[in-house]
């Protein structure tokens, strides 16, 4: 049966089992270990997890007791997951009150696990777990529906829970002239004057909004100090009325989360072991009617002047997310940095529905230096905050472990996380979380070597979630390394799984506990995502454009006589430069940027992409800021990226010498005509003599292995 068939019967059975299940007792869809009518084992099974890898099963078992029924994460009327543990009012903590779209998808996507018998455990049968997935499933669709949730098949990214309903977030940031317009121009300023005395409101964009700053203290009941005027019941209500209001923000990382999420689900129920079962046949087609209803909205998300797709949509305001440049010009954010959480996420999204290929092409990214122990540099791709997430996903399912450039790229990126957690002593990855310092939660937690960003990192914070996704790329060495830093890891666990992770500047558990993060450890470490979305990819005819997006590229020596190398200064200062039997060698002192730029014959460009660059280099002097760019060709159809492609690169003093870098297989290298290394002085002139003896790009022999 086709995976998108609208079969009358089938939806109809979907339907009963769904009433069934919502009017049925709270707890019943989460059935626990001693629920006899099923007659299922209770105890745990990973067949994707080798028994001797005793640690991460450990790991594994205390991270499925976050889903045991009697801790009450799941609202019981959607069968959505609570944001996280924590509900602690004195602390501004209400984790209990809301949940995000990620989280649904990663919550959706286990039980349908769990069902297809891929992760066996004592707290959620499998029978238990299809009638968890049909009230999840369900409600998404009755979201979808609803336009105080959802605009163009899109969802808010964060919903509300208020009893049995969902409500969409709350406003963030508000304008003054809302305030005129509610009570003049008088009162309104003087309103506006009031919260920002009061705290409630931070300005911003030249005096012309106001960010809203909900902390204790907040709310109808603290209308005391510059607020104490306005404390009658009107205008109250009517001042809360404008900073409360519920807006439909549409996120595109956050739906695409979900819709991958919602295909590797399909996947799971595509397992032989399930694929025949009416429920999972429902389900299946339920979720993919929830997934094609998407396609509207991830059009209307794709910018076709960028190239790229925006960051989100006001879908209430009817304006793309962004900010204002100071100036009064409204700058609209893009997804334009390829290195980050929603890689994958934003690659299917393009496959699946069949948009541009341009908004991968146009995600830049840079490549880094990560020094190791031994004086070595290891080049590997680079986040923007250098966070082990945004680096390696929350989850990876796009076939990289079968592409050759992505699974050396994500080897060497697990490899530098453990080496830099194994050298400094941290029980856990360096990921966004929960720091440690009061109720922080931050995304400046990384490594600085392969971090865009200049911005201080918290280097103090490791934590346990990105172990799971880790696992999947480096088994064998992620259970080597829980094995090592067992004693301190295991005082994580509690009896709802582990906590966030370790204050090493304190010695202390950090005691926050997120639905995303635990679920993503669970996820990764079971290890299914690959081979569930490799069958929805079969199932939708996709695997074949996959194919063609990690295509290797040509072979190409930059030293070839076709090719032209011209040196360069920007301040034109004097070069010395020849090209003697075919090695170019650069001699100048540089004030400002310098370099040679590489340039194939006109009309002709190359793919670099899913290979490896390499470059064999003397040079008389260290050279530690220089870079590599990739360009296109001026008549190139697209507009420049926002973020090129850059290799940020460190030559030793040397006689001979090498570096090598993998090329990620990725649209973005496609159409390159021209590769320039520059050479940069930011204060005082500095000496470069180099000559470069060999450079080119070799290419992978395949895009995907079996």
């Amino acid at each position: 049966m086709s995976i998108v068939d609208k079969n009358n019967a089938l939806y109809s059975l979907l339907v009963a089992l769904i009433l069934l299940v919502s009017t049925a007792p709270a707890a019943s869809a989460l059935v626990g270990p001693g629920d006899a009518r099923r007659g299922e084992r209770s105890s745990f099974e990973y067949p994707e997890v080798p028994q001797h890898h005793r640690h991460m099963r450990r790991l594994l078992n205390n991270a499925f007791s976050y889903v045991d029924p009697a801790h009450r994460i799941i609202d019981p009327v959607s069968g959505y997951p609570a944001e996280g543990w924590n509900q602690e009012p004195a602390n501004g903590l209400f984790l209990r009150e809301f949940t995000q779209l990620t989280a649904i998808g990663a919550w959706i996507e286990l039980l349908a696990n769990i069902a297809a018998g891929y992760a066996d455990n004592p707290y959620l049968s499998r029978d238990a777990a299809l009638d968890g997935l049909a009230l999840a499933v369900a409600t998404l669709g009755t979201d979808q529906r609803d336009p105080n949730l959802a605009a163009r098949g899109l969802l808010a990214n964060f919903m509300g829970f208020d009893g049995g309903e969902r409500q969409g977030p709350l406003l963030e940031s508000i304008e003054r002239r809302r305030f005129i317009d509610t009570f003049g121009e008088r009162d309104g300023n003087a309103i506006w004057s009031a919260l920002l005395e009061k705290g409630w409101l931070q300005e911003e964009d030249n005096g012309r909004k106001g960010k809203i700053q909900r902390r204790e203290g907040y709310g109808a009941l603290h209308f005391d100090g510059a607020l104490a005027p306005y404390d009658d019941p009107s205008r109250r209500a009517a001042i809360m009325g404008l900073l409360d209001q519920r807006v439909v923000t549409i996120i595109f990382g956050d739906n695409a989360n979900l819709t991958a999420a919602l295909a590797r689900a399909i996947g799971a129920l595509l397992r032989p072991e399930i694929r025949d079962a009416p429920q999972a046949v429902a389900l299946r087609d339920a979720m993919e009617r929830f997934i094609e209803a998407q396609k509207d909205g991830y059009a209307h998300l794709f910018d076709p002047q960028t190239g790229t797709f925006v960051f989100g949509w006001d879908a209430t305001a009817d304006r793309f997310v962004g900010w204002d440049d100071g100036r009064g010009n409204w700058v609209t954010g893009q997804m334009n940095y390829f290195i980050n959480e929603f890689r994958g996420p934003l690659m299917f999204t393009v496959l699946r529905y069949g948009l541009p290929v341009a908004a991968i092409r146009n995600a830049g990214f840079k490549i880094k230096p990560y020094r190791q122990a031994d004086g070595r540099d290891t080049y590997a791709l680079a986040a923007w905050d250098g966070s082990a997430f945004q680096l390696l996903g929350l989850s990876l399912f796009m076939q990289e472990h079968r592409n050759p450039a992505w699974r050396r790229g994500l080897e060497t990126l697990v490899d530098i996380e453990l080496d830099f957690s194994t050298r400094h002593g941290l029980p856990g990855l360096l990921s966004e979380a929960y720091s440690g310092k009061g109720t922080e939660y931050t995304g400046l937690i990384g490594i600085g070597d392969i971090a865009v960003t200049d911005a201080p990192l918290d280097t103090q914070a490791p934590s346990l979630y990105s172990l799971g996704v880790a696992y999947g790329i480096a088994p064998e060495q992620v259970e080597g390394f829980l094995q090592a830093e067992w004693a301190r890891i295991s005082t994580l666990f509690t009896e709802h799984g582990p906590w966030e992770g370790w204050n090493m500047a304190t010695g202390e558990v950090i005691p926050f506990q997120t639905t995303v993060h635990t679920l993503s450890l669970i996820l990764g470490g079971i290890n299914t995502a690959h081979a569930n979305m490799r069958r929805y990819l079969d199932a939708m005819n996709l695997s074949g454009q996959l194919e063609a997006l990690y295509a290797p590229g040509q072979r190409i020596d930059f030293l070839a006589d076709e090719n032209r190398i011209v040196p360069w200064t920007a301040l034109k200062d004097p070069i010395a430069f020849s090209r003697d039997a075919g090695t170019p060698r650069f001699a100048s002192s540089i004030t400002g940027s310098g370099g040679l730029a590489f340039v194939l014959p006109e009309g002709r460009t190359a793919s670099l992409s899913n290979g490896t660059l390499s470059i064999r280099f003397g040079s008389a002097t260290e050279i530690k800021d220089a870079v590599l760019s990739f360009e296109r060709a001026n008549d190139d159809l697209l507009p420049p990226p926002a973020i090129p492609v850059e290799i940020l690169a460190c030559l030793p003093q040397t006689e001979d010498g090498t570096i090598e870098v993998v090329l990620p297989a990725t649209p973005a290298l496609h159409g390159i005509s021209k590769v320039s290394l520059t050479f940069r002085s930011d204060e005082q002139p500095a000496a470069v003599d180099l000559a470069v003896r060999a450079f080119e790009f070799v290419p992978f022999e395949a895009a995907l292995e079996p």
